[in-house]
């Protein structure tokens, strides 16, 4: 089955290496892909919309100002094509589209990858400049956050590894984002995935001091039922990923103990065992996972690495 991509660049250096990264992607991972390079256009004044229906000279400077931006934006898209190209893409694989922005940029992007039922759209961490605004934290968080029904793929610097490590709670979130992993990366050999879990500790939970043997005890409770959830968990993540056409030998699980900051633990591990792409369920089992701080510091701070926020 055909996978959709929408690639929101704008010409950055941060949104080549997201086209980069589609290519890396396809070219040893993902099968029968499709990628659209989506350019978001500066929008036109309004006051020179509404003289332009008057005033002849204004109709002009109308039509010349939409022709510098219909140019900047097919330089810029044909850029990405050749890049995608070279990475070894096909002419019928890729699509290019620019539309004048109508709303926020986060918005129209949305509203591109929902309307044209997109598996996933791809974004660089960092835009051009200030003054462009495109891709700066505040576009792409803004993505993140609202992107409901489509997962979001977010590239920070150069990424080269082709492993994968999937940050997992035992949460219907958390299985969301192993069946659009197995989605994406299934009927591949070449494939390896890391389940990782990092163990329930109170603090996680609640910020109450309780006393030395209180607190012990509660810890106790608290590992145990969250072995039991993932050992439920893990069995159907497994079945998961096999009906997507991954083999046992290509899956490993690992689990971190005692880890006080689970943001901090996902990038360790992932730094450590050198993973390109760390996967997120948008939904964790309590208020401390993953969306929200949690996943906006995997974002910020995975180097040479994609982030999917899954939800």
């Amino acid at each position: 089955m055909e996978k959709k991509l929408l690639i929101a660049i704008d010409g950055s250096p941060s949104a080549e290496r997201a086209v980069d990264y589609v290519g890396l992607m396809e070219g040893a991972m993902i099968r029968e892909l499709k990628a659209t390079l989506y350019y978001v256009m500066n929008p036109v004044p309004p006051y020179l919309q509404r003289e332009a229906q008057r005033d002849p000279d204004a109709f002009r400077r109308l039509t010349a100002l939409q022709a510098k931006n219909r140019e900047q934006a097919t330089k810029v898209l044909e850029h990405a094509r050749q890049r995608l190209l070279r990475h070894g893409l096909k002419e019928e694989q890729v699509e290019l589209k620019a539309h004048p922005r109508t709303s926020a940029v986060a918005q129209d992007i949305l509203f591109e990858a929902e309307q044209g039922l997109y598996d996933a759209v791809v974004l660089g961490r960092r835009g051009l400049s200030k003054a462009q605004e495109l891709f700066m934290g505040s576009v792409t968080n803004q993505v993140v956050q609202h992107a409901q029904r489509v997962p979001v793929w977010v590239v920070g610097g150069r990424v080269t590894s082709l492993k994968v490590l999937c940050a997992v709670d035992g949460s219907e979130g958390s299985l969301k984002a192993v069946d659009h992993l197995a989605y994406m990366l299934g009927q591949n050999p070449e494939v390896e995935i890391t389940l990782l879990h990092v163990g329930a500790v109170l603090a996680s939970y609640c910020p109450v001091e309780f006393g030395q043997d209180l607190a012990r005890e509660i810890e106790g409770d608290l590992m145990h039922s969250d072995q039991e959830c993932m050992d439920d968990f893990m069995t159907r993540a497994l079945k998961v990923l096999a009906e997507g056409g991954l083999e046992p030998a290509q899956i490993q699980v690992a689990l971190v103990e005692g880890a006080l900051g689970v943001s901090k633990a996902i990038l360790k591990a992932a730094s450590e065992g050198d993973f390109g792409t760390v996967v997120l369920g948008r939904r964790g089992e309590n208020r401390s996972f993953f969306l929200g701080h949690v996943s906006d510091k995997v974002l910020s701070g995975a180097e040479d690495s994609a982030v999917w926020v899954v939800g």
